[in-house]
């Protein structure tokens, strides 16, 4: 189940979840149809069945809605992923993201991203968003690894949460590189692992 209510509090605040997700829906589907530049309020309003009114109560512009909508579709709660230790954990988890993200859903992603190059309104909402559902997924397994002393209580996790979409949504949609198993397994030993892990060793060398 998506963390509808947390992308609501963010980006908007529904009165009907049922109605919320009819619109979301329509926004989603015209943007699929018509790209983002035709996919207007007005016309999410006649696909939805919905008045102009409605949708403003809920989100204050197209950019809100349409984020709103994308992460409502795409960038739900993985699989709950616990293997019993932070390495495995971190790959199985970023696997789920990746996996979601080179699937249909991922076109979705692919035109908002692009349409924020030339809209600084969305350009604002994307990353805001995409960190906000990131959190939480990744805390589960950050507080497990503190809990089995695999990482320091003061381990930079801001730095985890920063990198961790960037690297991997940057190949998928921005470079087209292979996003494989060898490549998750890299990115956790090389950069992730040892972002924490480096942190905690140069704390107890002192």
């Amino acid at each position: 189940m998506c963390p509808a209510s947390k992308v609501s509090s963010l980006l908007g605040r529904p009165r009907d979840d049922k109605r919320d997700q009819a619109i979301q829906s329509a926004a989603i589907e015209l943007m699929q149809e018509v790209g983002y530049e035709r996919c207007t309020i007005e016309a999410i309003a006649a696909k939805a069945h919905a008045s102009k009114a409605t949708i403003y109560r809920r989100w204050k512009n197209k950019q809100e809605l349409l984020v709103s909508a994308v992460n409502r579709h795409t960038f739900c709660t993985p699989p709950e992923v616990d293997q019993g230790n932070l390495r495995d954990d971190l790959i199985e988890m970023i696997s789920e993201k990746v996996k979601n993200l080179k699937g249909p859903d991922g076109a979705v992603v692919s035109v908002l991203l692009t349409a924020a190059k030339n809209d600084p309104e969305l350009g604002k909402l994307i990353p805001i968003s995409i960190r906000e559902i990131q959190d939480d997924t990744v805390m589960h397994i950050i507080d497990r690894g503190i809990k089995r002393g695999e990482i320091s209580k003061s381990a930079n996790i801001e730095l985890l949460l920063e990198i961790l979409p960037g690297i991997f949504t940057y190949r998928i949609f921005m470079t087209h590189q292979p996003v494989n198993r060898k490549f998750i397994e890299q990115l956790v030993d090389g950069i992730l692992l040892p972002s924490l892990q480096n942190q905690r060793n140069s704390r107890e060398n002192k």
